[in-house]
């Protein structure tokens, strides 16, 4: 089954988590992305070498290996001149060229937009800079925590008056999913109009576009929102949160949002004397007094394991889950197995075998995306790109690898 992106070719200069993630999100669903390397400075996420399995290479390369997957991979020197005039080339059989370097990278190397556009007219151009290709920020260095604390995130993640914290590259992956979005829009604007044109993403709008609620607090409460820990801003909830359970690191997550649930909640963590409870009578009480009503909870809640939790609740209509860690995603949850949702890909290296991996998200009935291929070894491709895609021929193929375009 082809892939709603079948026949679309990226030219892919991306490194590290946002711009391959986003490459990976097309490349599963069809199109043929070929990311570009060079031998001495590849992605770096090619550093992150396997350390938990006794193989006696250090791949799989675990990270790089996830965001990278269904790709192909070319090794070539853009500042040879014969290398820059093979990525030209390479750009003019292709539909998106995609980076996320600091701004104005691509233009020093001679790949501006302009420059692109004159081997390819129609040539979608995406670039998913930390902070932009123009403007006052535009040259700074950006890993994921840096516009993810720009966007006011990291202050609202934690506990009130403790530190903020960064929690994770979640940043790097909503940017990646917005650069995606856009490619789609840009290949439907040109499927109509004919145009390409230049896409210039940021880690800093992506992440703050996630703020919405923060910047409604603000402009229509002229309130200031603060980190609330285990205690989310819904005004019409009684419970909501993750509870300790029995076992090491072992949660659950509920929410009790209605007065129905809140005496069906009550009942059924036999705890019906909290409905005569001054304290938490009405649900402004509940919110007023939600450190004691933790409190109550947990008791509950950490007599049972989280799965006993969860299943108990949920058979009362009110809505609880196990907060999952990886082993209960990949060898538990019935729901992600029943969509088939983690699937075995070959790795380059047979003797390593098959690594498992997150399939796509959406199903679609016709045009279903797939897990092709792990990652690719670096300069793994290059015969069938040069060969195949450019049309060079072996002995120029030679000529070029001595004059050190593939390093």
């Amino acid at each position: 089954m082809a892939g709603p992106l079948t026949d679309v070719r990226i030219t892919d200069f991306t490194w590290v988590l946002a711009g391959p993630f986003c490459t990976r999100t097309l490349a599963d669903m069809g199109a043929e992305v070929i990311k570009i390397e060079a031998r001495n400075r590849p992605d770096p996420h090619r550093n992150y070498i396997n350390r938990t399995n006794d193989f006696p290479n250090p791949s799989p390369y675990g990270a790089f290996d996830n965001f990278n997957r269904n790709k192909l991979g070319l090794t070539i020197n853009s500042r040879h001149s014969d290398g820059l005039a093979l990525i030209k080339d390479l750009i003019a059989v292709s539909d998106v060229v995609t980076e996320n370097f600091r701004g104005g990278v691509l233009d020093r190397w001679g790949l501006s937009f302009d420059e692109m556009r004159k081997a390819k007219p129609d040539i979608i151009s995406m670039s998913l800079s930390g902070f932009g290709q123009t403007g006052p920020y535009n040259n700074y260095a950006s890993h994921f925590h840096i516009p993810q604390a720009m966007s006011g995130f990291t202050r609202l993640s934690g506990i009130d008056g403790d530190i903020p914290v960064v929690a994770g590259s979640w940043g790097d992956t909503t940017t990646g999913l917005q650069g995606a979005a856009a490619v789609c829009m840009a290949l439907e604007h040109r499927s109509e109009t004919g145009q390409g044109q230049k896409i210039d993403g940021t880690q800093l709008t992506s992440t703050t576009h996630v703020m919405g609620s923060a910047f409604l607090e603000y402009t229509a409460n002229g309130t200031v929102p603060h980190a609330n820990g285990n205690r989310l801003p819904h005004t019409a909830t009684s419970v909501e949160g993750a509870f300790p359970c029995q076992g090491e690191e072992r949660w659950v997550a509920v929410g009790v949002h209605t007065e129905d649930e809140w005496r069906t909640f009550c009942a059924t963590i036999e705890r019906t004397d909290l409905l005569d409870d001054s304290r938490f009578a009405a649900i402004s009480d509940r919110r007023e007094n939600w450190q004691e009503l933790e409190i109550e909870v947990e008791r509950w809640t950490r007599a049972r394991t989280a799965e006993d939790a969860a299943t108990t609740l949920r058979a009362a209509g009110i809505e609880s889950v196990v907060v999952e860690n990886v082993v209960d995603m990949m060898e538990h949850d019935k729901q992600l197995a029943h969509r088939g949702y983690f699937v075995d890909a070959w790795h380059p290296d047979r003797s390593i075998g098959t690594l498992r991996t997150e399939g796509p998200v959406t199903k679609f009935s016709d045009t279903q995306g797939t897990i092709r291929r792990t990652a690719p070894l670096i300069g793994e491709h290059n015969e069938y790109v040069l060969g195949e895609v450019l049309g060079v021929s072996t002995n120029r193929m030679a000529e070029l690898q001595e004059a050190g375009v593939f390093f």
